[in-house]
């Protein structure tokens, strides 16, 4: 019976967006730590700093270092009654912040650990410093180190098995659709040497090798690298739009997972512009404001609505929005005031750029 119900509760969690389960993480997060910081609190002026402390846990996915600074001062003004949410500040610190925001943290939190120690009446033990500047500092930021190496790896194992799976379908197609359909070819063939029914025959053989060069071209997607987001951009120019780049972030610096949704976003969005605008200005920006990555692709209005205009069937943005909420981002698009359209994709997640 508990074995099922566990069963039933990791198949929910499962179910469950990224989104939500970070939410849901959050809320855990932050009531332990509120509950376990409450139970040192003494007296109420305490029992008020671990409820601003605990609060500003809420905010430190978008802002890790600030809130670890905050909450370190709060450590500072009421000693030993935020201990846990200082740690899981630092935890958050170590796995989404930047290097230099992140290390200028560390650092002001290892001074507020460090300052009340020499202003303490008591005489100074450097062993009991030590052990404490490891407890506090030292261990949950290693911890938060492990969780975004883990991360990353958990991202780069996925897009192998992906590479992997992407292969064997490859693989299988030749080997099984690729043979059925050289001997109804070969049939087909032999068919129209008897003279028995030519015209079936002919229609046969043509539309086998017909089905034989789809397959070969379906077979070298499969196989074939993604394009880059400069080849993108490259290939889409010379076919006759005009783009400009504004890229104020680099776009290796970021992680696997995000790094794909933000190539496959400038690829619908040019192919977009193809279809619907024609030869137009295009201008693809990219930037990371506050360890969040921010994509835009914008174009200007066409002069005259090319012929492939309104073929799409409008699904490939709202399919590719889903996408980019899994990996954390948020995908917005629509026309502009100057009449022309924009795509903007903007990423939850933290990004390392120094």
């Amino acid at each position: 019976m508990n074995s099922s119900v566990v069963k039933r509760a990791e198949t929910r969690w499962r179910g469950l967006s990224g989104r939500r389960r970070d939410l849901l993480a959050d809320i855990a997060v932050v009531v332990a730590c509120g509950v376990v910081d409450l139970t040192w609190a003494y007296g109420a002026e305490e029992v008020e700093w671990t409820f601003a402390a605990t609060g500003l846990l809420a905010v430190r996915r978008k802002f890790p270092s600030a809130v670890a600074v905050l909450v370190a001062s709060i450590d500072v003004l009421a000693p030993g009654s935020v201990f846990a949410a200082v740690f899981c500040a630092l935890v958050t610190v170590g796995s989404r912040a930047r290097v230099v925001p992140g290390t200028l943290a560390a650092v002001a939190t290892s001074a507020g650990f460090a300052i009340p120690l020499w202003d303490d009446e008591e005489p100074f033990s450097v062993t009991v410093a030590a052990s404490g500047m490891v407890l506090q500092i030292v261990l949950p930021l290693a911890v938060g180190v492990y969780l975004r190496h883990s991360r990353q790896m958990v991202a780069m194992q996925r897009d192998q098995a992906v590479a992997r799976e992407r292969d064997r379908i490859a693989r299988e197609m030749h080997d099984v659709l690729g043979h059925k359909l050289s001997l109804i070819a070969l049939h087909a063939g032999k068919l129209e040497l008897t003279g028995t029914d030519t015209e079936t025959a002919r229609l046969l053989g043509g539309t086998s090798r017909a089905a034989m060069r789809d397959l070969r071209q379906i077979i070298g997607v499969l196989d074939a690298q993604p394009a880059t987001v400069a080849e993108l951009i490259e290939s889409s120019c010379r076919a006759g739009l005009r783009v400009k780049t504004a890229l104020s972030g680099d776009l290796n610096a970021l992680p696997p997972e995000v790094s794909d949704a933000v190539r496959r976003v400038v690829q619908e969005a040019l192919t977009n512009v193809h279809k619907h605008a024609g030869p137009v200005d295009v201008v693809v920006e990219f930037e990371v404001v506050r360890s969040r990555p921010r994509l835009t692709v914008r174009n200007s209005p066409p002069a005259r609505r090319p012929e492939t205009h309104g073929t799409g069937t409008g699904r490939g943005l709202a399919t590719l929005a889903a996408e980019v909420r899994t990996r954390g981002g948020q995908l917005s698009w629509g026309p502009q005031d100057d009449g022309g359209f924009a795509v903007t994709a903007v990423f939850e997640q933290g990004v390392d750029v120094t």
